[in-house]
């Protein structure tokens, strides 16, 4: 059972303030300690930057019974295995604020002081109105108080269980709780900032109806659509948006909400907020309040969320798929100017493994969080056994600061493998790059790559130099050419092999003869080399 402190009133700093300093003094050597915060950059969309440099975040959500300090502290070897440089933790509204007004900090302190033993970054997950479209994570003082309270009604006139959009009280008691969870995350980490971002709600919207039904709902969608929904005509929510118009409706009130409580968030502690999303672009999720949550942040309403929402820095988008072209319609639907690509929630597969290779390779995109883990991560018959994204994240952890500025220079391509896609050339202009997924076979049209049994090859390219190039991957063997109607050959003239620390290369040894002369190959275990070449004309 986790330990409790004494249930502390708000009213009380002082008092709130020495438990949390007790439980964190005891700490490990905190990591280096700036802002972070996204920053505008040229191109449209924000960068993420931790301690002042542009950050790569590969995370590790944990299950949502799991965001405790114990569990954070057993699962500490998985975690390890898995190669995250930040764990995502939920902290349940329940949690925090189990008697109104009156706020239990042990959790979030705890995970603050287990993260900064394991040297990790923390993202923590807002539990607060909206868990996966329900109302299950708010106090029972807020379940049961059902007029203060009130519920989305359904089509059939019956309560389902999540909170109403348009209750003011709602919104209210919500905000408090952020607010005075992100003033007490200034107080005990505002100077070694081990949180870096905070999660306002998770997947919101409503499941079971697709909008409010309530008297005061329905009275509130026939009339006009109110001025500041952007894009919005004159005429109720039906005129404009026709048979979207429960979706629009439901989009506008949980804009609005979750905006009122990051932004009080927010005055209590700037640091960077997002918001994830069940995205309906997925497949067969047509009907909203049916197969997707109504009033999220969906790609077709995003801009009216991101107006309506100010405070909420980037809209995530929740992306399980497994095939390449819904898996990346996705994502580009999200990738937008003001809002960079960010995953926060994605499977472990080897199909994951290769789509997270391809989300961190866009550019200014924030990072990926692979959802759930167990003390069995990385381990197969008890021995080390590296999962697929464990080494998408060892590959790329200490990568990230070379690779960052030339990723969103656009000096970076990247190639995964997919059924019947083992050859896929990567083009920077004058030089030609092929990437060749398994066993290569010389035949008609040259040599031809195989595939892999497990669908297994991934390869980001970074062009550091007019003739310097980073290349690091797994299952992969890339040669270089002139670009198509250019005359002479590419010659390698060094083949390092190596590694990064904190963003510097290390070469561990130089390539030649057979290992170079049929391809450079990036084998199953992954690898990094950096190769000059030089155009012979």
């Amino acid at each position: 059972m986790e330990r409790r402190s004494v249930t502390q009133r708000v009213c009380r700093p002082c008092t709130r303030m020495m438990a949390a300093a007790l439980l964190l003094a005891g700490a490990a050597t905190p990591l280096a300690a700036q802002d972070s915060r996204f920053v505008a950059t040229a191109a449209g969309k924000p960068a993420l930057h931790v301690d002042g440099q542009p950050f790569l975040l590969l995370g590790i959500q944990l299950n949502n019974s799991s965001g405790f300090p114990a569990e954070l502290r057993r699962l500490a070897p998985a975690i390890a295995r898995s190669h995250a440089n930040t764990v995502m933790a939920p902290v349940g509204w329940e949690s925090v604020e189990p008697v109104e007004g009156r706020f239990d900090w042990s959790v979030v302190d705890g995970l603050i002081a287990e993260a900064r033993n394991q040297q990790l970054r923390l993202v923590l997950l807002w539990f607060g109105t909206w868990k996966n479209a329900n109302m299950s994570y708010t106090p029972a003082w807020v379940k049961r108080d059902t007029a203060r309270f009130p519920r989305v009604i359904g089509a059939d006139g019956r309560p389902i269980a999540v909170l109403s959009p348009i209750a003011a009280a709602s919104r209210d008691a919500d905000a408090r709780a952020f607010a005075a969870l992100m003033a007490h995350l200034k107080a005990v980490d505002g100077r070694q900032k081990t949180v870096v971002m905070v999660q306002v709600e998770n997947e919101a919207g409503t499941l079971g109806a697709d909008r409010d039904h309530a008297p005061a709902a329905d009275a509130l969608f026939r009339a006009a659509v109110p001025a500041d929904m952007p894009g919005a005509k004159p005429g109720d929510w039906t005129a404009n948006y026709a048979e979207h118009a429960p979706e629009a409706f439901m989009a506008y009130h949980t804009a609005r909400y979750i905006g009122a409580v990051a932004a009080a968030g927010k005055r209590a502690y700037d640091l960077p907020l997002y918001v994830n999303v069940w995205p309906r672009e997925q497949p067969g999720l047509l009907r909203p309040g049916d197969s997707s949550p109504s009033g999220g942040a969906v790609s077709w309403l995003l801009p009216q969320w991101r107006a309506l929402a100010p405070a909420v820095d980037v809209v995530g988008v929740d992306n399980y798929d497994t095939n390449v072209a819904p898996y990346t319609e996705i994502a580009r639907a999200y990738d937008v100017p003001g809002n960079p690509l960010f995953v926060p929630e994605t499977g472990g597969s080897m199909a994951h493994a290769r789509h997270a290779f391809w989300t961190l390779a866009q550019p200014h995109a924030v990072g990926i969080g692979k959802f759930g883990i167990g003390e069995g991560f990385g381990l197969k018959g008890g021995q080390p056994a590296e999962e697929p994204i464990a080494l998408d994240y060892r590959l790329l952890r200490d990568t990230a600061p070379f690779l960052l500025p030339l990723r969103d220079a656009g000096q970076v391509r990247v190639a995964v493998e997919e059924d019947g896609m083992a050859n896929v050339p990567l083009v920077f202009g004058d030089i030609d790059l092929v990437a060749r997924f398994g066993e290569v076979r010389d035949g008609y049209g040259g040599p031809r790559g195989q595939g892999n049994a497990d669908l297994s090859g991934r390869v980001i390219v970074a062009r550091a130099a007019p003739d310097r190039f980073l290349l690091t991957g797994a299952s992969a063997n890339l040669t270089f050419a002139p670009r198509l109607g250019t005359p002479g050959s590419i010659q390698l003239v060094t083949v390092e092999e190596g590694h990064f620390e904190r963003g510097r290369w290390v070469r561990e040894r130089l390539l030649n003869g057979d290992e170079t002369a049929f391809g450079l190959i990036l084998p199953a275990e992954g690898k990094s080399l950096m190769v000059t070449v030089q155009e012979n004309r």
